[in-house]
């Protein structure tokens, strides 16, 4: 009798009061799941949207850095340039400032060393001026000696080019050139009316000539003395320097 109360009180609890709603619960749950489905549709495509979203937003961030960067580059480039032409100007106007400003301090030195040198242009130039007639003296005395002949020249030329001597003119000569111009030359000073006189202070190879009209001083002396008065005048004449300047201005001009 225990055991047919225990079944009836277990199926008791297994017993359950029907209810009209337990006949929907399939659909809703389908529903349900259709809407979790629907739902997970719609994250995952939120999901893509927000990757390709952000995908694109990587593009064109590389993009502006990218572009950032060739014209930063660019302008770079310009700027270095620029900077560089600059600077190139701006160092050689300081050279320049620089140059001027050192050598600034030479230049008073530069234009005495320049009128130092013209100036010792000028001493050797006379030095060798006066060297030069030494020489020629001595040579022109040289000559003279070997040559005493020579003397016959100069008095022909004193008798047949001088009119202004009149009177009977006196030829004056050193007794050693007297006797040798009277050996080549007395018939023709005869002819003409001059006379011959010794006079042992005149240098051989020179003479002078005295008449009633004037005087002519034709010694070696004399004559001498002319020459060098001639050469020294047209070394110390403005003119001549400035021939001699352009002359050699001009050889100058020709070398290059």
């Amino acid at each position: 009798m225990s055991d047919a109360w225990r079944d009836l009180d277990d199926r008791d609890d297994a017993w359950r009061r029907w209810q009209m709603d337990e006949l929907g619960q399939p659909q809703r749950d389908q529903q349900e799941r259709e809407r979790k489905r629907r739902e997970a549709i719609r994250q995952q495509a939120f999901q893509r949207n927000a990757e390709i979203e952000a995908l694109r937003e990587k593009v064109r961030e590389e993009a502006r850095q990218e572009g950032f960067a060739a014209g930063q580059a660019e302008g770079y480039q310009a700027g270095y340039e620029q900077g560089l032409a600059e600077g190139r100007e701006a160092g050689e106007t300081e050279l320049k400032h620089q140059t001027k400003k050192t050598l600034a301090p030479l230049a008073p030195l530069a234009q005495h060393f320049s009128d130092a040198l013209t100036q010792l242009d000028h001493e050797i130039a006379d030095d060798l001026v006066e060297l030069a007639l030494t020489t020629g003296r001595q040579l022109a005395g040289d000559a003279l000696d070997a040559h005493p002949e020579q003397i016959l020249d100069i008095v022909r030329e004193l008798l047949h080019a001088d009119p202004t001597l009149s009177g009977h003119p006196r030829l004056w000569l050193h007794p050693a050139d007297l006797s040798l111009v009277k050996a080549h030359l007395g018939d023709e000073f005869s002819a003409a009316g001059w006379r011959l006189q010794p006079d042992d202070t005149i240098s051989r190879g020179g003479c002078r000539v005295t008449s009633p009209s004037g005087e002519l001083d034709a010694t070696w002396e004399r004559r001498w003395a002319t020459i060098t008065a001639m050469i020294r005048q047209r070394k110390q004449s403005p003119s001549a320097r400035g021939d001699d300047s352009q002359t050699a201005s001009d050889e100058e001009a020709s070398d290059d």
